[in-house]
């Protein structure tokens, strides 16, 4: 049996301004309107905003209270840690005590601005159904969540999901990874190429400066 980390749902593990940078090729954007899909405790949208990014954040637990999310940040990051030791041959980290030090920082961070900012900056959203505008953003960010989920996330819930970002999103949909829980390319990344109903687009899959799980060091990107 293949190895991977073992997960009953979608569990609330912050990343970093810095990794969020280099797993998305940040350095190329010029500016303009962000959404942080599925964005759960990541502290992208705090320090990205301190450094003159307009980002958004989006994610269904934002409907609940900072002091509710908290406990599952700290719950979450626990099961993970624990499992590390046998599936670290998974991974890419200096050691455990340090990734464990790195998701803390990233989640207390967001709980920080999650009190000051509430839903001018964090907005419930359950995908693949939104309430935000047509081409309300110019580019839309999903880091961790489809395509890693795979077992859990189905192929129309993949393709309804990047229909609404395509309605809400001006420019381009950048998606990373592009690997499942198991460091595979996830199944749905060669139906999603060949839908006839993504045909009009630009979709490519780009090398970035990033990867934590081994193999993981390649995003979608589809262009309108």
């Amino acid at each position: 049996m293949d190895k991977q980390l073992n997960l009953k749902n979608i569990a609330l593990i912050g990343r970093t301004f810095e990794e969020y940078y280099h797993m998305f090729n940040l350095d190329d954007l010029a500016g303009g309107n962000i959404l942080d899909v599925a964005s759960g405790v990541s502290s992208f949208c705090a320090d990205a905003n301190r450094q003159g990014f307009k980002v958004t954040a989006s994610d269904k637990i934002y409907s609940s209270s900072p002091y509710e999310i908290e406990p599952k940040c700290k719950q979450d990051l626990d099961i993970i840690i624990k499992q590390m030791p046998e599936i670290a041959d998974l991974f890419n980290f200096k050691n455990i005590e340090s990734l464990k030090n790195q998701r803390e920082k990233a989640y207390k961070l967001f709980i920080e601005d999650f009190r000051k900012y509430g839903t001018r900056r964090y907005v419930p959203v359950e995908y693949p159904v939104t309430d935000f505008g047509r081409n309300q953003f110019d580019i839309s960010l999903l880091s961790h969540f489809l395509f890693l989920y795979e077992e859990h996330l189905s192929y129309d819930f993949h393709k309804s999901t990047i229909l609404e970002l395509l309605r809400i999103t001006t420019k381009e949909i950048r998606i990373f990874p592009i690997v499942n829980l198991k460091g595979k390319k996830s199944i749905f990344v060669e139906l999603l190429m060949r839908d006839k109903d993504f045909g009009c687009l630009q979709i490519s899959i780009n090398r970035v400066r990033y990867e934590f799980m081994k193999n993981g060091n390649e995003m979608m990107v589809i262009r309108k």
